[in-house]
């Protein structure tokens, strides 16, 4: 059930974004080179305002569909650069014989576990392209067998689904299309749900409602560690109060009710666009 949310609200994003998004490519690259395109939408309203005399709805679409693609290339721009900064450091503060002994104990790959010298218990998944769980010193210090152990297998879901990936594609499409504030509410629900769904992994795994509870009230008490400016998944940072109903209580229904003015104000930028641009 959550998984089938979770891909819903995912794919059904990416495909109205990406619609979107290769339309104004379209219309961008007919008025910028006039190489033309069979049907592309933004080219015909944009014909029809001129015969109307109304250029100026056009112009201020036309801020519109710059801002999103400058919005996209500098997000897509300071990934890149953080996630290198976050690799050096990571590399500088790796334990090479602890990452290559939990590496083996927890059946992760050489290049999907990281282990850092570090004081604060630090556990969670970071990298677009390549996935890895990063977790310190610390939190092996913090966290007895069977804590970690539930730690570890929450972190292993999400690099088995790739939920850094996700996370950086819907905060791409909150920041360039804020014009759609729909977008912003579902990546704060995906991240709720991909939690949830990490936790329900773990306990799948042999691990008990009070080991993965406890592990993260040890992380909760002890505050938050600082974390690279990437997008990541982290164990001990998302909606606390409901992950913890749902490890007591699993079969507890998550709201899901799309928001009534997000929605409206949503599907009313897209008529403006695809009626206007």
């Amino acid at each position: 059930m959550w998984e089938t949310r979770s891909k819903w609200m995912l794919y059904a994003s990416l495909v109205t974004a990406g619609f979107i998004l290769l339309q104004m490519a379209f219309f961008s690259l007919h008025m910028l080179f006039g190489i033309r395109i069979s049907f592309n939408v933004f080219k015909v309203c944009f014909d029809l305002f001129r015969v109307l005399k109304t250029p100026w709805v056009c112009n201020i679409f036309h801020l519109f569909v710059l801002y999103t693609f400058l919005a996209c290339f500098w997000v897509v721009g300071r990934q890149i650069v953080v996630s290198l900064r976050s690799a050096k450091r990571l590399v500088r503060y790796q334990d090479a014989q602890l990452t290559e002994r939990y590496g083996n104990e927890y059946h992760l790959e050489q290049h999907e576990l990281i282990v850092i010298q570090n004081n604060a218990p630090v556990a969670l998944t970071l990298g677009v392209i390549r996935p890895r769980v990063v977790v310190s010193t610390g939190l092996l210090q913090m966290l007895d067998h069977r804590e970690l152990e539930a730690v570890m297998e929450h972190e292993k879901f999400h690099v088995k689904h790739r939920d850094p990936l996700a996370i950086f594609l819907l905060s791409m499409l909150s920041v360039a299309m804020w014009y759609f504030p729909l977008f912003r509410w579902v990546l704060d629900k995906y991240k709720i749900i991909i939690e949830i769904m990490a936790d329900q992994f773990a306990l799948s795994k042999r691990c008990t409602t009070a080991e993965l509870g406890s592990a993260l009230l040890k992380m909760l008490k002890f505050g938050k560690a600082p974390h690279p400016s990437v997008s990541y998944a982290s164990f001990a940072e998302t909606s606390i109060n409901l992950r913890i109903i749902h490890i007591l209580e699993p079969h507890t229904e998550l709201s899901l009710k799309m928001p009534i003015m997000r929605t409206l104000i949503s599907i009313i930028a897209l008529i403006i666009l695809v009626t206007f641009t």
